[in-house]
């Protein structure tokens, strides 16, 4: 037994990095050998990263030593199996630098396990761990931690610090997500945290939030000092678990529910919670004129707008013209009466390609009107290539030239989505707007491949 043992050892001690090592059925007799060595040396002396999936079976694995370990990502399948399953590993894997724990599921509520094994661990530099309540002692941990530039967990009422009068400071922190129960939970945290270098912040709830709420977010960013550093905000809410309802009011999210967030220099925003949208060309244009250096935006791109109000492509054009390296959008489109294309304005830089290069008008749109913009061929902004409509509705007679506007300003590689909102089947209308959606898709992706 020894004498194999040595030579799976030989093996062992060169590898580095592990990957799905545990995710195949070991049988019982295979755990028992490899959880009990005959040696007091560890079976992986070098491994540096583990990354690894774990069922009741193969836990005792959990307990082997791995002394030079610095990255540790691991999925449960069953959470409960989250409930000591570190404790040998903040003690026999003291250098941990990045910590990923996911399970596959989760239910209703955070799981609220003990972590004092991070603790341990003083050199970590990445923590991402979703659906893990951390504690107020934890936190403060991670606050002295200089190279923490990562940080996702979830947030309880145990993590919040008692006094806000001495906020924990991270100050090298760049990455940071909070799940919550409900966006109340976090501005409160939000106030009692300082973080001077952050640049990209996500939330993901649980609950809709109120508006009182959704005012209360934005005043916690900026009385974290994020507001000066911040360039990708990401506001995201779940479905909701058992259909519950936290607001008898239902909310219509507009301009001034947005305009607190102007006072940011953002690059990225995404904000998708389970209330309607009223955003017109003027109001969309207002923000776009705080954030010009825009590179992405998608107001409520799963839970859909649900109204018939929407940027027109005569509003598009000068969210362009705004927002230069604007490469990715998630909006409602409002193309009713859009029937005749417009020129595009000099200043959003498109030309006209040689005669050459000029496309050749797709026969399925020779009742485009002559002066739309496919027909000249007009090249497209460089950056746009994603498009979500979300749920927007349109009419018959729009499709033609709502395809001609499309392929005019897209380059040759794009992505085009339409209805994919949740809870799409009780949207009146939903499978007509798809379908003409998808005619749209069909007529742009056609032009734009005789264009290349």
């Amino acid at each position: 037994m020894q004498t194999e043992w040595d030579i799976l050892q030989s093996y062992t001690r060169r590898i580095r990095c592990l990957q799905a090592i545990f995710n195949c059925r070991l049988d019982k007799e295979s755990v028992k050998i490899l959880s009990n060595p005959p040696t007091t040396l560890p079976l992986f002396p070098n491994l540096r990263a583990l990354y690894c999936h774990y069922t009741q079976r193969n836990m005792p694995l959990l307990h082997l030593p791995f002394p030079s370990l610095i990255i540790l990502d691991v999925t449960f399948e069953d959470p409960r199996l989250l409930r000591n399953a570190f404790n040998s590993f903040s003690q026999f894997s003291p250098n941990i630098r990045e910590f990923v724990v996911r399970t596959f599921r989760r239910e209703d509520t955070f799981y609220k396990i003990k972590p004092n094994y991070m603790c341990r661990w003083q050199n970590l530099s990445s923590v991402d761990c979703p659906d893990i309540a951390l504690d107020v002692n934890t936190l403060v941990h991670l606050s002295r931690m200089p190279a923490l530039s990562h940080l996702e967990f979830a947030l309880t009422a145990t993590s919040l610090p008692a006094a806000p009068d001495s906020p924990l400071v991270f100050s090298n922190l760049h990455d940071f997500a909070l799940h919550s129960e409900s966006l109340e939970r976090i501005s409160r945290f939000l106030s009692r945290i300082r973080l001077p270098t952050i640049v990209d912040f996500s939330t993901v709830l649980d609950n809709c939030p109120s508006r009182q709420e959704l005012s209360s977010f934005s005043a916690g960013v900026q009385a974290s000092n994020a507001g000066h550093t911040i360039e990708r905000l990401r506001l995201y809410q779940l479905s909701s678990f058992q259909d519950t309802v936290t607001h008898s009011e239902h909310f219509t999210l507009c301009l001034e529910d947005l305009q607190p967030f102007m006072v940011f220099n953002l690059r990225h925003l995404s904000v998708d919670i389970e209330w309607d949208v009223y955003l017109t060309d003027t109001r969309l244009l207002a923000l776009a004129s705080a954030w010009p250096h825009l590179e992405t935006l998608f107001i409520n791109e799963e839970c859909g707008w649900n109204t018939p109000c929407g940027i027109t492509p005569d509003g598009l054009i000068q969210l362009l013209q705004t927002c230069r390296s604007l490469s990715m959008i998630g909006l409602a489109i409002n193309t009713l009466g859009y029937t005749e294309c417009r020129e595009l304005p000099a200043s959003l830089g498109l030309t006209l390609p040689p005669s050459s290069d000029i496309c050749v008008p797709d026969p399925m749109m020779e009742d485009t009107p002559s002066g739309s913009l496919a027909s000249v061929g007009l090249l497209s902004p460089p950056r746009l290539n994603f498009i979500d409509v979300l749920d927007s509705s349109i009419n018959e007679e729009s499709v033609p030239t709502v395809a001609a506007f499309f392929a005019s300003i897209i380059p040759r590689s794009f992505t085009f989505y339409y209805w994919r909102v949740r809870e799409t089947t009780e949207r009146p209308g939903w499978e007509m707007y798809k379908r003409r959606w998808e005619e749209v898709n069909r007529r742009v992706t056609d032009a734009v491949s005789r264009r290349s």
